[in-house]
């Protein structure tokens, strides 16, 4: 098992063209954007973002991300309700959705 997540560690990025070390740089640039810079980009997007998608951005409480963000943004930072299905329970979970409005 060991060795499985040594070499996932060392799988080179797909996007990078193989270049070795690929993944590691990319893993370094991605950390070197604060979190809440990270997350502000991304309520930016049309989508907008839930706790689950944040988790892939490095946030790991988004509400509380969310609640600095709101001292700036105010109202232009939206929330609604959703039911996002889970591997745990097929009905899913309920969870907010951010986003900013009109910052495209």
């Amino acid at each position: 098992m060991l060795l499985r997540k040594v070499a996932a560690m060392t799988t080179p990025n797909a996007n990078a063209g193989g270049a070795p070390g690929a993944l590691e740089t990319t893993n370094i640039i991605h950390k070197s954007i604060k979190k809440i810079y990270r997350v502000e980009a991304a309520l930016k997007l049309p989508a907008g973002l839930n706790r689950f998608e944040a988790e892939r951005i490095g946030d790991h409480c988004l509400n509380s991300t969310v609640a600095d963000l709101r001292k700036t943004y105010g109202s232009k930072l939206i929330q609604q309700w959703e039911t996002v299905p889970t591997r745990y329970c097929s009905k899913g979970v309920r969870v907010l959705r951010y986003w900013l409005a009109g910052a495209n």
